[in-house]
């Protein structure tokens, strides 16, 4: 005789008609885990005793020990450098970009203090005056033409651009003692990146190469320096010509493999030098066709999401760059709902969810859900986390509504909670959300939600079920009802549910359902003709 057996249960898949989904898909799946197969209720989060700004958007947790917070969207990420002494972190969104590290960012908001990131060219040329020492014996044949230049270099030893090249200047030979060149030096005009030192370069012409060679590294607030250096005790060549400061507009930054940071302004991409991520040089920028929401790094790779279609930039090097427009129109509608899960970068688009890998972009959600369903997840406000291997959005304009998306099973299940903002961190595999001014670790209370779990219709012909039985664990802390043509046959509260199998009352119907809710672990759900059936 036909039975009803759910022995494994699974999220929803609302394109889908209830009476032709999978046998262990819901109609509806509020508030559930599915740990094993089975039917369990999810764990609230767990308040942590750390405080953050009560109107926080963006948490970063720094040297496993501290929280960052901003009222606003920024992407923060750690020095690429191996074992910085300075533990750095750079920041974009507050305004233009910016690194704090470990001598500076503490205080009761933190970071308490920033850096502008990068270093500006000095904007004052080097005068330079000549002293000659007397002599008769002159040969103008051995006069050297010289120029001068400066760059400016932080407390970390982060050297900029140059400046202008000084007036030219002739020194005469023979070089007697007591010839020099006196430079007069103007401090930077602002100093917003911890300038502390100057550099001063000279031209030396030999094996036919002409280039600005080592003079001295003096103080910034020296204003003066005598110059009486012979040309073989010069130093190595300049070779930050192209150090230039990151656009101020610059957001979404982002770390990728080879030590270079990423991010965008406009419809521009922009690239750091490799492990050196205050230098951005314009001649690494690239761009794309629309406007840029948001970028993510899939190690060699860069994706690029905008208001048309996506883009990838590889290279194993800044200056080797290359990109690729994915000739697919699936825009990106939320830049934080951007979020890489197993690999591949989860985000949502005006027709659903996208998986968007180095190989290419897949369709997540197109057997799944309509476009028209979609918009009830108001997609152009989610905001996104990876949670063990699933993909975690809250959405709404106060982000109190949420969905779990998993890309292995492909289904969906809801939930009721708020997150202002939050912060997946590896070296505890947590997450960590905020709701207002509290921080809080997802699914790690004792507490739990309360589920609630609708079967498929089953198709029955008339039929009259009998009996029914409810496996599980703590299924006094369940209940259940029972269907039949959509009417409700039978409701047993939590603590009615009998430990073996029970009696429904009389029914016919062509369409049998079921519903269990509660905080009990469920292994399976039976309806049958027989006793015997129901137990096998």
């Amino acid at each position: 005789m036909p039975a009803i057996s759910v022995k494994t249960f699974a999220g929803e898949r609302p394109k889908i008609d209830p009476r032709l989904l999978p046998n262990e898909s819901a109609s509806k799946a509020y508030g559930c885990h599915f740990d094993n197969g089975n039917l369990s209720p999810l764990r609230l989060p767990e308040l942590t005793d750390v405080s953050v700004i009560s109107n926080a958007k963006t948490i970063y947790h720094y040297l496993d020990q501290y929280w960052f917070s901003w009222n606003k969207a920024v992407n923060a990420v750690a020095s690429p450098i191996a074992n910085d002494p300075w533990q750095r972190v750079y920041f974009t969104g507050d305004g233009y970009p910016k690194v704090t590290n470990n001598a500076i960012f503490s205080g009761s908001n933190m970071p308490a203090s920033a850096y502008r990131l990068g270093v500006q060219s000095p904007e004052v040329p080097i005068i330079a005056i000549v002293t000659d020492a007397a002599t008769d014996e002159i040969d103008p044949n051995d006069d050297e033409t010289r120029y001068y230049t400066h760059t400016f270099v932080t407390e970390q030893g982060e050297e900029g651009p140059p400046g202008e090249a000084s007036q030219r200047i002739d020194i005469r030979y023979p070089d007697e003692e007591g010839t020099y060149v006196t430079l007069a030096l103007s401090p930077p005009n602002v100093n917003a990146s911890n300038i502390t030192h100057r550099r001063i370069y000279r031209t030396a012409t030999g094996g036919g190469i002409a280039d600005y060679l080592f003079v001295a590294e003096i103080p910034i607030s020296q204003n003066q320096f005598v110059d009486d250096i012979p040309t073989d005790e010069l130093g190595s060549s300049l070779d930050t010509y192209d150090y230039e400061m990151p656009n101020e507009n610059m957001k979404g930054l982002t770390s990728m493999a080879n030590g270079i940071l990423a991010g965008f302004f406009d419809s521009t991409v922009c690239f750091s030098e490799s492990y050196l991520p205050y230098a951005w040089p314009s001649g690494y920028q690239l761009t794309t066709e629309h406007e840029i929401v948001t970028v993510a790094a899939l190690g060699n790779t860069l994706a690029v999401l905008t208001k048309g279609y996506p883009y990838l930039f590889s290279g194993i090097s800044p200056d080797a760059m290359a990109g690729q427009k994915l000739e697919s129109n699936q825009s990106c509608t939320s830049a934080r709902s951007a979020v890489i899960v197993n690999g591949t970068l989860i985000y949502a688009s005006p027709d659903g969810l996208i998986g968007l890998t180095s190989g290419g972009l897949t369709m997540l959600t197109n057997q799944i859900i309509t476009r028209e369903q979609w918009q009830k997840y108001e997609p152009e406000t989610i905001e996104a986390y990876h949670q063990e291997g699933r993909y975690l959005a809250f959405y709404g304009a106060n982000l109190d509504k949420a969905f779990i998306f998993d890309p292995n099973t492909g289904d969906f299940r809801h939930f009721t909670a708020k997150a202002d903002c939050g912060f997946n961190s590896l070296v505890d595999d947590t997450l960590y959300i905020c709701q207002g001014a509290d921080l809080s670790k997802w699914g790690e209370s004792n507490e739990l939600t309360s589920y609630e779990w609708k079967s498929k219709d089953f198709s029955a012909s008339d039929l009259s079920f009998a009996c029914a039985m409810v496996k599980g664990v703590d299924t006094e802390l369940s209940g259940v009802r029972i269907y039949a043509d959509e009417v409700e046959i039978l409701h047993l509260a939590p603590g009615q549910i009998p430990s073996m199998a029970f009696r429904l009352p009389p029914n016919r119907g062509d369409k049998w359902s079921f519903e269990v809710y509660g905080k009990g672990t469920i292994h399976s759900v039976s309806i049958a003709t027989t006793m015997r059936e129901v137990a096998a």
